[in-house]
């Protein structure tokens, strides 16, 4: 999910000349992702680690329920980030309770991102738990059970992207995204050779690449369009990576 994002949406922007899109998805539009940046750029040090780790069971669910109502609140403000009041009162607890975990509702977004991003690599390994396709057909169809799982997890968390995004552009924060991407590149690389287990390390590694760049960088193109439009985006990203790595699996037609 790296540099690819911003080509993107370089070629976008020139496609698009002329056009006033819908921005169904994103409330806030780009001054929001810009404000949500500013804001991490000017805290990230403060906000890059949490204040109490939560060590005990209870404790791992106080944390919950504060991630649960900040992304509760920002997926009904859009980019607009909710308070650390309105997350304490969504949350049902003090701010005092919540400035026990964490230094600044920066942070709490951080975590959010942290959650999203883990997310991944677990919808990826269910594709390597099953048995591999013996043919494109039995392929296309994991791809699909794939850009099912993943797209959810776009559709239900389009009010985090700006702060995804922040990341990306943040070298301070950046090590908190790279550290995923490594894990899903891998992930979509041992998926690759679970299909041929012929196909060299080198090759499904540079493939697992591009398969994440592509795929972040077009759904965020996505979800700042109407439903739509996101699902032809979908349709064709699923396309492209099927003309990208068919040749390399060995399958039957």
């Amino acid at each position: 999910m790296r540099l690819i994002i911003r080509v993107c949406q370089h070629t976008e922007s020139g496609m698009c000349r002329g056009q006033q899109a819908p921005t169904m998805l994103r409330p806030g539009g780009e001054r929001g992702h810009r404000t949500v940046k500013r804001s991490l750029d000017r805290k990230t040090r403060i906000a890059l680690e949490p204040r109490k780790q939560p060590r005990q069971q209870r404790s791992s669910k106080v944390v919950d329920r504060i991630l649960d109502a900040a992304l509760v609140l920002t997926r009904e403000q859009g980019t607009k980030t909710p308070t650390t009041l309105a997350i304490a009162q969504r949350a049902g607890l003090s701010v005092g309770s919540i400035y026990q975990y964490f230094p600044n509702k920066e942070a709490i977004l951080l975590d959010l991102a942290r959650r999203w991003l883990s997310s991944f690599p677990e919808v990826i390994a269910k594709r390597i738990k099953v048995a591999p396709p013996t043919n494109r057909e039995e392929f296309r169809q994991e791809v699909r059970k794939l850009f099912i799982d993943t797209s959810r997890l776009y559709l239900e968390n389009a009010s985090l992207m700006p702060v995804i995004e922040a990341i990306s552009g943040n070298a301070d924060l950046r090590p908190i995204q790279n550290e995923y991407d490594e894990q899903i590149i891998a992930l979509y690389a041992a998926w690759l050779q679970h299909v041929n287990p012929a196909l060299e390390d080198k090759i499904a590694s540079r493939l697992g690449v591009l398969m994440m760049d592509v795929g972040h960088a077009c759904r965020l193109v996505g979800l700042k369009r109407d439903r739509k439009t996101y699902d032809l985006i979908e349709d064709d990203v699923e396309r492209m990576w099927l003309a990208l790595v068919s040749p390399y699996l060995n399958l039957e037609s």
